[in-house]
């Protein structure tokens, strides 16, 4: 059984927004919004996560995604008074090349690979009516590539008991670069225009022959944007932004109906666990939250081919879009 690893999330999870630019015009003491980078992994990683290839095994995975946004929420939970009847559609389609190397070398008894995610996202919003200062909100579409994620990883054996694997596991570094679309007078942008690094691990537990349950928790970390998107114009004095550090995870379980299909339910937590930042200056009351669940199937097609289709929506959604539907269809082959 092979599967895989991703990290690569739709950026309508969250999109760099100028909400306290529009804000700023009708309230000058609104500080500008930061907001947590695209290409977190919200739910991209579902069943049967914990498992790898073998040494010298080259994978690619492709990624599809929809998601469709029709409120922003606040602090509080309630709907953004900013925006009447916002709509934000996204496309991403993500390719994913996994190698793990082929060598019987280990570390830490695990076998090293390299991971490397190139995201193209495709965004189209609207607002009616809309933000009122040019640039802020464009209700055209937006499309160009993603940040490049490059990852280190270790992948371990599955750990059996009577000759029947109960539990195998995967740990990742990573960092993200600035490599994506951006244009500074434009909130809404494929790309982030600053560095991240993060770690993360997958793990699976098998509860018996046809039961399983997988996680993979998230923590990143972002460096400062010393070009920060659309506020400037409104506000000069704004040199730099910096997003908080979030924690967030996946999990999935899903019961073997036939030998090639799975079924099940999976979802993904998020929570920001430090403020963000503008000028060096935390921002109260800017922290993200959100949980995305849904049903979820998996297809072995073949060796070489695997398939998910996993579905979301979203609740508990604090200071970002609320998706009311996200639809990720996900294919791996392995060479």
């Amino acid at each position: 059984m092979k599967c895989t690893r991703g990290r690569w999330k739709s950026a309508a999870s969250k999109i760099t927004i100028g909400l306290a630019a529009y804000a700023a015009l009708n309230a000058r003491a609104v500080p500008p919004t930061v907001t947590l980078p695209n290409g977190l992994d919200l739910g991209n990683t579902s069943f049967l996560d914990g498992f790898g290839g073998n040494p010298g095994d080259l994978a690619v995975q492709s990624y599809l995604t929809f998601a469709h946004a029709n409120a922003y929420k606040t602090n509080n939970g309630s709907n953004s008074p900013l925006f009447n009847d916002p709509q934000l559609n996204v496309t991403t389609l993500v390719e994913q090349v996994l190698y793990e190397l082929p060598t019987s070398t280990t570390i830490l008894g695990g076998h090293p690979g390299i991971d490397v995610i190139v995201p193209l996202v495709n965004l189209n919003s609207s607002f009616s009516p809309p933000p009122p200062y040019p640039g802020v909100m464009p209700t055209s579409g937006h499309a160009g590539l993603g940040d490049m994620n490059l990852g280190a990883l270790l992948q371990w054996d599955p750990v059996t008991v009577d000759g029947h694997p109960v539990f195998v596991s995967r740990a990742e570094v990573y960092g993200m670069l600035p490599t994506g679309k951006y244009d500074r007078t434009t909130d809404i942008n494929p790309g982030n225009h600053f560095w991240g690094i993060g770690i993360t691990g997958s793990f699976t537990f098998l509860l018996g022959p046809d039961f399983e349950i997988s996680l993979r928790p998230h923590y990143q970390y972002s460096f400062k944007n010393g070009s920060p998107a659309s506020s400037a114009p409104l506000d000069p004095g704004i040199e730099d932004t910096q997003a908080g550090q979030v924690f967030y995870t996946n999990f999935a379980a899903s019961y073997k109906v036939t030998d090639k299909l799975r079924m099940g339910i999976n979802g993904y937590y998020l929570r920001q666990i430090t403020d963000n930042r503008v000028n060096g200056s935390a921002i109260a009351g800017s922290r993200e939250q959100v949980l995305g669940i849904g049903p979820g199937v998996y297809y072995d097609l073949s060796k070489g081919d695997k398939f998910w289709l996993n579905t979301y929506t979203e609740t508990l959604v604090r200071n970002r879009f609320r998706n009311g539907a996200v639809v990720n269809l996900r294919w791996i082959h392995i060479f």
